[in-house]
């Protein structure tokens, strides 16, 4: 790869930015990992390559972890340049967890430089960690030790874990895939948690779906009738003193930036549109469900957002559509019910069921470019109108609108 100048002011279409949520043992979200891929597809940066490690950490300050992380940490990838050197790493030291690649060539100048780091205030982390022994001279450098779990060495951590909790890290355990090893797990001592295991949960019967779960299913069937009134969608929210409230808080919000104040559901409806307005009360009785993650529902929300501005740029479709495809298509994780049961049960367009269930159709393509992008991985031409560096935006400002979202949500 050509040398490049690192004090060149950073280009988007460079890299394109993902993350993974790292929540505690309560679900909650501690920190975000930040994942990236560059122009050609590939996820990983070598140790020579000075200038493009300099043109990540470009990209993430250029961008602002802020708008990608939300109030939450960032994890983020060094090469050993960055340790071992003398150059200045941009960030706040609260705002960040460097982590060591466990490939990395350990030496005195190595241990010298996380010791530096160290020092400064930044919070280090050893990643995918497997008992290497020549690791071993960095753990008690470090405040995380990050263990990839797999099929082959979960039976053998339960033994393994006292050598690990004796180096007084805390441990994450990454790759975890279902709620049963996420328990499992938590029996044996990890304190956080990294995968798509959140957004797993574990299936109920139909027979056994809570009053209140049947209740919120109830209204969305009713609002997303296609066939719903205006009048009708008017009189299912103001019966709800709660739901309207939180409606009318969200419109007069900055999130939505109007100019004049909003104060009927009904001024609300004819401002925003009808179909707008059906997502916003779907997602706010989402919200009231209790017992799920909150970034379950964040997802949703950068899904939605994430639709929108795709549909927008891709030139296809509807983009009020869009942005109900992506807030519906996390349901079944929210419902904790299979998808197909659920979209029986709502009368929606078959354009929408079509686009959740299988990725078909317009609306499909628009949502299977954003869970690529979610994942950090380069869609598959879907929308050849948008360029790389207009998607990274699109990623951040969905991520930030998420958050406003979120906050608003969480005041109750």
């Amino acid at each position: 790869m050509p040398e490049t100048d690192p004090n060149i002011p950073y280009r988007a279409e460079t890299i394109l930015i993902g993350r993974q949520a790292i929540l505690d043992r309560d679900l909650e979200v501690f920190a975000y990992e930040l994942l990236y891929r560059d122009a050609s597809g590939q996820s990983n940066i070598t140790d020579g390559d000075q200038a493009s490690s300099r043109t990540l950490l470009n990209a993430f300050l250029d961008i602002g972890l802020d708008r990608i992380t939300g109030p939450h940490k960032a994890f983020i990838n060094l090469t050993r340049h960055f340790f071992v050197d003398t150059a200045p790493i941009p960030f706040d030291p609260d705002q960040v967890v460097l982590e060591i690649l466990e490939d990395v060539k350990v030496d005195n100048a190595l241990l010298t430089g996380i010791a530096r780091l160290a020092e400064q205030g930044f919070v280090l982390a050893m990643d995918d960690y497997d008992f290497q022994a020549e690791l071993a001279p960095i753990l008690p450098l470090v405040k995380f030790i990050k263990v990839e779990i797999n099929d082959d060495n979960l039976p053998k951590l339960a033994a393994r874990m006292p050598a690990l909790q004796a180096t007084g890290a805390k441990l994450l355990a990454e790759k975890v895939e279902t709620a049963e090893q996420f328990e499992q797990l938590k029996t044996f001592g990890f304190d956080y948690f990294q995968g798509y295991f959140f957004a797993k949960p574990n299936l109920v019967k139909s027979d056994r779906v809570s009053e209140n779960g049947a209740m919120v299913m109830e209204l969305m069937a009713r609002l997303n009738d296609p066939d719903v009134s205006m009048t009708e969608v008017v009189k299912l929210v103001s019966r709800d003193p709660g739901l309207s409230f939180k409606i009318l808080r969200y419109i007069n919000s900055a999130a939505v930036g109007l100019r004049t104040e909003v104060d009927s559901i009904q001024r609300a409806v004819v401002l925003m549109g009808l179909q707008r307005i059906r997502a916003w009360a779907s997602l706010f009785a989402m919200a009231g469900l209790n017992g799920r993650p909150t970034e379950i529902l964040n997802l949703g929300l950068l899904r939605a957002n994430l639709c929108e501005r795709l549909c927008r740029l891709c030139g296809t479709g509807e983009p009020e559509t869009a942005y109900t495809v992506g807030l519906l298509s996390i349901l079944d994780a929210i419902m904790a019910r299979p998808m197909s049961d659920l979209l029986k049960e709502l009368p929606l367009p078959n354009e929408i069921k079509r686009a959740i269930s299988d990725h078909d159709g317009d609306y499909g393509k628009i949502l299977h470019i954003a869970t690529k992008l979610e994942r950090h991985e380069a869609p598959n031409g879907h929308c050849d109108g948008a360029t790389p560096d207009q998607l990274v935006e699109a990623y951040a400002a969905s991520t930030e609108a998420a958050f406003m979202t979120l906050e608003l949500l969480d005041r109750g």
